[in-house]
């Protein structure tokens, strides 16, 4: 039951990656895209200090 749902998901995103590749690269060059791209990957440095802090 669960394969045939995970089978959905994939060929629903195979078709909206298709259909709407264009829309998707141009949502993605945006400037507010890169902000939040850059924020994630300052937030993922400081979960990870603050996982280094907790160990020692």
């Amino acid at each position: 039951m669960f394969k045939i749902f995970a089978l959905i998901f994939i060929c629903v995103g195979i078709y909206l990656g298709m259909n709407y590749s264009d829309e998707i690269e141009s949502i993605m060059d945006t400037d507010v895209f890169e902000q939040v791209q850059d924020k994630v990957e300052n937030s993922k440095d400081l979960v990870i200090d603050k996982l280094e802090e907790a160990k020692n």
